[in-house]
C-alpha cells in the first residue's frame, strides 16, 4: 500500500499506532415482499425451493432473477446464516438477491493458486488477477490494514473479484484516516486516472470527498461504499444522493440498528445511564444509527454524555470509559459498533476497580476478543447482544459494481438486513486465526492465518 501516505497523518496515525500495541493487536472494528427467517439449523436446498431455519420456512427460489447478468441467488443457507445471523429475510426483494449473489460467490473452499493471489492483492497496491480480464476493481479504504476489521473487508472485496475473470487487476489505495482529507480525495481521482470500472471503498472523509466521488461518477466510473457509509446522510449539509451521485450504498439500514440496540438498552437496563461511542466524527455509520436511538431510549435511561468519537481506535475508547467511570462509576449499559474496541475499554472497570456488573452492551460487530473476555469473566448480570461483523458487505459492492457494468439496473440502497442476538459461550472461539476477526466474516479460516502470520 501507499507507503508515503505514512507521513501525512500526525495525531490520527499515532494514536492508530498506539492502539496497534494494546492486547487487540492491531485493532484500533427495501421493501421486503416475503419476510424470512434464516434460522440456525439450515436444512435443505432444492430447485424449486429453499427451506432454511428452524421455523421451517419455505423459500420459492425455482427462477433465478439474476442469470441474465451471470449471477445466481442460489447462495449457501449456511453462508446466509454465518454472515448475517438468524434474519427475517427479504425474499423477492431486488436488493436482497444481490446480497445472495454476491454470498453464493463465497466459495469457502479455494485452491492454494487463488489463496497465492488473493494475499499477493492484498498486500500490493496493484495486481494482475491472472484472468486475462480488462476489467480493473479500484478499492479506496479511508481507513486501512492497521484496522484488522478494514484488512478482513479488504480481503473479502478481493476474494469477491477473483471470481471475475473479467477482473484482471485490481488497485488498491488506503488513506490511513488521514486528517487531511484531501489524501482520501486524491485516491478516488487516483483511481480514475488509472482507469478504474468501478471503485469500492468506506469514505470515511465523508461529504470531505463527494467533489472525487461526483467526478468519479462523471467520468462513468460507479461508487460503491460498504457498511453503510454514506456520503453524508440524507438531510446533512453536502450530503450526496445514492442512486445519483454515486451508484449505490450497501450496509444495514442506520435508524433501523439504532433502534435495535435501543430495544436491547430498554429491555436490559430499564433505568440508569448509558454511553455512547462512535468511530470517526461525522461519519455515516456512527451518526446514523445514534441519530435513531437517542430518541428510541425509555424516558427513564439517560446518556452519560454526548456520544464520544474514537476513530475506532481501541485506546481512545479505553480513554472515553476511564472518564466516563471515574465520575460515574454506575454507569448501566453502552452502544457501539466496534466490539473489538469496547473489550478494550473495559480494562477501564479493571484499572478503576469497578467491578463489571449489572452491565449490558448492544453492539454491531463481533470480534471474539469481547465474547471470549465475556466469558472468562462469567458474571451472569453482565450481558452482551450484537448484530454482525458486516465484512461480507465489500462482497455485496463488487458483485453489485459487476452487474451494474453487465446493464443491471441497481437499487440506490442495497440495505442489508441485520438481527440482533444475545451472546453466549458458543460465540467465542478461541481457535480462531486472530482473535480481533469478526466471527461473522467469510474469508475461510486458512486465508485468515496467513494473513495475519498464524
Amino acid at each position: 500500500m501507499k507507503a508515503t501516505r505514512m507521513a501525512g497523518f500526525v495525531v490520527i496515525l499515532a494514536m492508530i499506532l498506539a492502539a496497534c500495541s494494546g492486547d487487540s493487536g492491531t485493532t484500533t472494528t427495501e421493501a421486503a415482499a416475503t419476510p424470512t427467517t434464516i434460522g440456525a439449523t439450515p436444512t435443505t436446498q432444492g430447485d424449486t425451493t429453499t427451506t432454511v431455519g428452524s421455523t421451517d420456512t419455505t423459500v420459492a427460489t425455482g427462477d433465478n432473477p439474476l442469470a441474465e447478468f451471470g449471477e445466481s441467488t442460489a447462495a449457501d443457507p449456511a453462508l446466509v446464516l454465518k454472515a448475517m445471523g438468524p434474519i427475517d429475510a427479504p425474499v423477492g426483494d431486488p436488493a436482497y438477491d444481490i446480497i445472495l449473489a454476491a454470498i453464493a460467490r463465497a466459495n469457502q473452499d479455494l485452491d492454494q493458486a487463488t489463496i497465492d493471489k488473493a494475499l499477493e492483492c492484498w498486500n500490493a497496491p496493484e495486481c494482475d488477477t491472472g484472468s486475462g480480464g480488462d476489467l480493473i476493481m479500484g478499492f479506496a479504504d479511508g481507513g486501512g490494514h492497521l484496522n484488522v476489521w478494514r484488512g478482513v473487508t479488504h480481503m473479502e472485496a478481493i476474494l469477491q473479484a477473483l471470481t471475475y475473470p473479467e477482473i484482471g487487476t485490481i488497485v488498491s489505495t488506503e488513506a490511513l484516516w488521514n486528517a487531511d482529507t484531501s489524501v482520501a480525495a486524491n485516491d478516488i481521482d487516483f483511481l480514475v486516472q488509472r482507469g478504474a470500472d468501478f471503485i469500492t471503498g468506506y469514505p470515511d472523509a465523508g461529504v470531505a470527498i463527494g467533489d472525487a466521488i461526483k467526478a468519479a461518477t462523471a467520468a462513468g466510473v460507479p461508487y460503491i461504499p460498504w457498511s453503510a457509509g454514506w456520503v453524508g446522510l440524507p438531510g446533512q449539509d453536502g450530503a450526496l444522493v445514492p442512486g445519483q451521485d454515486y451508484l449505490t450504498v450497501v450496509g444495514e439500514n442506520l435508524c433501523a440498528l439504532g433502534e435495535s440496540m435501543a430495544t436491547v438498552l430498554n429491555d436490559n437496563v430499564v433505568e440508569g445511564k448509558v454511553g455512547v461511542l462512535g468511530g470517526t466524527p461525522g461519519n455515516a455509520l456512527s451518526l446514523g444509527w445514534q441519530q435513531c436511538l437517542t430518541p428510541a431510549l425509555n424516558a427513564g435511561i439517560a446518556q452519560v454524555g454526548e456520544p464520544a468519537d474514537t476513530y475506532w481506535v481501541n485506546d481512545i475508547a479505553l480513554q472515553v470509559v476511564l472518564g466516563w467511570l471515574s465520575t460515574d462509576p454506575d454507569i448501566k449499559g453502552y452502544a457501539y459498533e466496534y466490539s473489538d474496541g469496547m473489550n478494550t475499554a473495559l480494562q477501564a472497570y479493571d484499572q478503576l476497580g469497578v467491578p463489571v456488573k449489572n452491565l449490558t452492551l448492544a453492539m454491531r460487530t463481533d470480534e471474539q476478543t469481547l465474547f471470549c473476555d465475556w466469558v472468562e469473566r462469567n458474571e451472569p448480570t453482565y450481558n452482551i447482544w450484537y448484530s454482525a461483523g458486516g465484512n461480507f458487505q465489500s462482497r455485496v459492492a463488487v458483485t453489485a459494481a459487476m452487474m451494474y457494468l453487465k446493464g443491471a439496473e441497481i437499487p440506490s440502497q442495497i440495505d442489508v438486513p441485520h438481527v440482533m442476538r444475545q451472546v453466549t459461550a458458543a460465540d467465542c472461539k478461541a481457535d480462531r486465526a486472530t482473535p480481533a476477526v469478526s466471527g461473522t466474516s467469510l474469508v475461510p479460516d486458512k486465508v485468515l492465518a496467513l494473513m495475519f502470520g498464524n
